[in-house]
């Protein structure tokens, strides 16, 4: 098993559509679609972060990416889903770090506060920030409300401290980090974890925003990327990277 940096990894793209506040966004496709080839591909991005473990430490895994737009939430969550339906023996949690623009509730359907915002502001208790996710067996920790300095939350060491709580109360946790650029945000988590994956989008993401934001999570515990959006002749793409 090589590595996720020198096995490069394919999401099929998956278009979006109007749906209802509270209803689950249908791109989180291992719950809408679980036998599609989508679903698959999450299921084999997460099988190899699985074999990982064999190699290293991985309880904490970060996804990121250059700017938004890039699908690292929409990875995030289906990974996260994907890890909890194929463990259920395991503490499987979710966790949205990107204070300034949280997705993760806007995918599941779900409210975004009390989250970590309201916890690292000491607002509310962990058992109100955490909540399992319908009938699955994910706990799911939402981004909260956007606070005003979400870098310096973030640095804290009350958010050290949570992490590290978190880490002897779940076998493995997810978490969405902000874009990479042109906040701090990513890095600061980032050195956290125990892997970080950047997502990049074919046919949008930028050579230089690549390159900008792995020089940007120099240092990080980087595991690979994943390429999103991709279609079946997205191979040449690669090698402009």
């Amino acid at each position: 098993m090589e590595n996720l940096d020198k096995a490069s990894n394919f999401l099929d793209r998956v278009d979006g559509g109007p749906r209802s506040p509270n209803a689950v966004d249908r791109r989180m496709v291992t719950l809408t679609a679980p036998a599609s080839a989508a679903a698959e591909q999450y299921r084999t991005l997460y099988y190899r972060i699985e074999r990982l473990r064999d190699l290293k430490t991985l309880k904490v895994v970060a996804l990121t990416s250059a700017v938004p737009g890039e699908g690292k939430t929409l990875t995030a969550v289906n990974l996260a889903l994907t890890a909890a339906r194929a463990n259920p023996d395991r503490r499987v949690l979710l966790v949205d770090a990107d204070m300034r623009r949280g997705q993760v509730a806007s995918c599941l359907g779900i409210r975004f506060w009390p989250g970590l915002a309201e916890l690292l502001a000491d607002e509310c208790q962990a058992s109100d920030a955490v909540r399992r996710f319908k009938s699955t067996r994910l706990m799911v920790m939402p981004s909260g409300k956007p606070p005003e300095e979400p870098t310096q939350m973030l640095a804290s060491a009350r958010m050290r401290q949570l992490l590290k709580a978190l880490r002897e109360g779940f076998e493995e946790i997810y978490v969405d980090l902000p874009p990479a650029l042109p906040f701090a945000d990513a890095s600061i988590l980032g050195a956290q974890a125990d892997g970080v994956v950047v997502v990049v989008r074919a046919n949008v993401t930028s050579q230089k925003n690549v390159r900008l934001a792995l020089e940007h999570l120099k240092g990080m515990p980087f595991i690979g990327c994943v390429l999103n959006g991709a279609q079946p002749d997205a191979a040449p793409y690669l090698k402009l990277y």
